[in-house]
C-alpha cells in the first residue's frame, strides 16, 4: 500500500458502528465529530482535578491533567498542520483530506491522559505495586498469568483505551463510539501485557503495553482495519512529541512560579546540557533578564513564560523536521525512538528533564504523593478484599454489598451489562480498578478517609 493510501485509510470515517446522524449543515470532519463528543464528558472534566505535577495545589495557576491536555491538544494540532503542508507539497495527501489530521491529533491530546489514575504515574505505581503483592499472597485465584499481568503492569494509558471504547457508558456497548484511528492514536505501545513491558528492548511497541485482556477485540478490529500490523500509529509519533514539548517546558514553569526553582538554576542546568542549541537558547536567557531587570511589577514568572515559548517553536521546528528525515520509519511503526529524541531540539528536552527533576524531589510534592499513594493502596485493600465476598453486589445490607454501591453507577452498568469477559474475578478486579483509577484526586484522599473513619 503506498503512504497515500495509507493516510486515506487512516484519516477516514471509521467506527464500531454508524455514527449518530447530525444536522444538515454540520460540517465537521469526523475527528471533529470526535472532539465535540469528548469536551463535554464527565472523564474529561475529571481530569481538572488530576495531578499534573504539584498535587492538590491550591494555587489557580498551577497546570492540572486538563489545562495540560488542552495545551498538548493544541499543539499537536499545530504540528499536526505542518506536517499536512509538507504532505500536500508532496502529493501525499488527497486535498479533500485537508485538515482531518490535525483534527485528529487535536483529539489525541485532548484523550492522551484520560486514564491516568489519581495521582498520576505515582498513582500507576501504587496500583502496580498492591496487585503485585495479592497474588504473591494469593495463590488461589484463577487468573491466567495474561490476566495477573495487566494489574501488576497497570497502565493510564491502557485505562485510557478502556475509557473511550468501553467504559464511558453512554447507551451501548462502544463507549464513546470514536473513529478507529482516535482509539489508535493514545495505543502508545501495541501490545498485550505479556508480550510488552519487556523494557529495555530495541522494539519500542513491546516497551509497555497497549490493551488489556478485555479490549483485545477491540485492538484487533483496528489494528487489522488501519493494517497497522500490530506496530505504531504514525499519529502516535507525533502525539508522544507534542506531549514531551508541552510538559517539559511547562511543568519548570510552574516550578518558578511556586518557588522550587529560579532563574539561576534553568540557566544553570541549559549550560550543562545544552550542545546544539547553546548559543540561541543562551543568549534568549540572557536577553529575557537583562530586558526585565529593572522593570517594575516583574517577576520571573513572565521570564520563564517567554523562555518557555522560545524553546517550544525550537523543539516543533525540530520535530516537524525529524518527521519528514524518518517519514519512511514512521508511516510503518518501525522507528524505535521518540521524535524528540532524535531531532536537533533533543538538548533542549534534555535540559528540560533535568530540571524536572529538581521539581520532582521537592518534599512537599514527596509528601502529598506519599499520601496519595496511601489512598489509593487503602482504596483497593478494602474494595478487593469485599470482592472475595459472594455478598459484593447491590442486593443486602452487609458491608460488601454497602462497598459495592459506593462503586459508581455507570462502572456497575459496564460491569453487570456491558463487560463480557468470562473470569468473573478478574472482572470484579477490573471493576474496581476502573473505580479507583477514575477518581479525582480529592476524591480519593476523602473516600479513603471516610471508609477508614478517619474523617465523616
Amino acid at each position: 500500500m503506498s503512504y497515500k493510501n495509507k493516510w486515506k485509510l487512516i484519516l477516514e470515517e471509521k467506527r464500531f458502528r454508524e455514527k449518530s446522524a447530525t444536522i444538515e449543515s454540520d460540517g465537521r470532519n469526523t475527528f471533529e465529530n470526535d472532539y465535540g463528543r469528548l469536551i463535554s464528558s464527565s472523564p474529561i472534566r475529571r481530569l481538572q482535578d488530576k495531578t499534573q505535577v504539584f498535587p492538590l495545589e491550591e494555587s489557580d495557576y498551577i497546570r492540572t491533567r486538563l489545562t495540560h491536555s488542552l495545551e498538548v491538544s493544541y499543539l499537536a494540532s499545530s504540528i499536526g498542520q505542518s506536517i499536512e503542508n509538507w504532505l500536500l507539497n508532496k502529493k501525499e495527501l488527497d486535498i479533500n483530506l485537508k485538515g482531518n489530521l490535525s483534527s485528529l491529533l487535536r483529539v489525541a491530546g485532548l484523550v492522551h491522559d484520560l486514564g491516568n489514575p489519581p495521582f498520576g504515574h505515582f498513582g500507576e505505581e501504587a496500583i502496580k505495586k498492591f496487585f503485585k503483592e495479592y497474588f504473591e499472597k494469593n495463590k488461589k485465584t484463577t487468573l491466567s498469568d495474561l490476566e495477573k499481568a495487566d494489574f501488576e503492569n497497570f497502565d493510564g494509558n491502557v485505562q485510557t483505551l478502556r475509557i473511550l471504547s468501553k467504559l464511558y457508558y453512554f447507551g451501548d456497548e462502544f463507549g464513546y463510539n470514536l473513529n478507529y484511528s482516535s482509539l489508535a492514536s493514545i495505543i502508545k505501545y501495541p501490545s498485550n501485557s505479556l508480550e510488552g513491558n519487556k523494557n529495555p528492548t530495541t522494539e519500542i511497541a513491546k516497551k509497555k503495553f497497549g490493551y488489556f485482556v478485555t479490549e483485545t477485540e477491540t485492538y484487533k478490529k483496528i489494528n487489522d482495519h488501519l493494517k497497522l500490523s500490530n506496530r505504531r500509529h504514525p499519529v502516535v509519533y507525533l502525539l508522544e512529541a507534542a506531549d514531551d514539548i508541552a510538559y517539559s517546558a511547562a511543568d519548570i514553569e510552574d516550578g518558578v512560579k511556586l518557588g522550587k526553582i529560579d532563574l539561576d538554576d534553568i540557566e544553570r542546568i541549559f549550560v550543562k546540557n545544552l550542545d546544539q542549541n547553546k548559543e540561541p537558547v543562551l543568549n534568549r536567557i540572557k536577553e529575557l533578564r537583562e530586558k526585565y531587570a529593572d522593570e517594575k511589577n516583574i517577576d520571573s514568572s513572565l521570564i520563564i513564560q517567554k523562555f518557555r515559548i522560545f524553546t517550544q517553536q525550537i523543539m516543533i521546528e525540530s520535530i516537524v523536521k525529524s518527521f519528514e528525515e524518518n517519514y519512511e520509519e514512521i508511516m510503518e511503526g518501525k522507528l524505535e525512538n521518540e521524535i524528540i529524541d532524535i531531532s536537533d531540539a533533543k538538548d533542549i528536552r534534555k535540559a528540560y528533564k533535568n530540571l524536572q527533576y529538581i521539581v520532582f524531589d521537592d518534599k512537599s510534592i514527596l509528601k502529598k504523593e506519599i499520601a496519595g499513594w496511601e489512598a489509593i493502596y487503602g482504596l483497593l485493600e478494602i474494595f478487593v478484599s469485599a470482592s472475595q465476598s459472594e455478598s459484593f453486589k447491590s442486593a443486602g445490607n452487609n458491608l460488601e454489598s454497602r462497598l459495592y454501591k459506593i462503586i459508581s453507577t455507570s462502572h456497575r452498568k459496564v460491569y453487570e451489562d456491558v463487560e463480557k469477559y468470562s473470569n468473573s474475578e478478574y472482572k470484579k478486579l477490573q471493576l474496581i480498578v476502573d473505580f479507583v483509577s477514575g477518581m479525582t484526586d480529592r476524591y480519593a484522599i476523602r473516600l479513603f478517609q471516610q471508609l477508614k473513619g478517619i474523617k465523616i
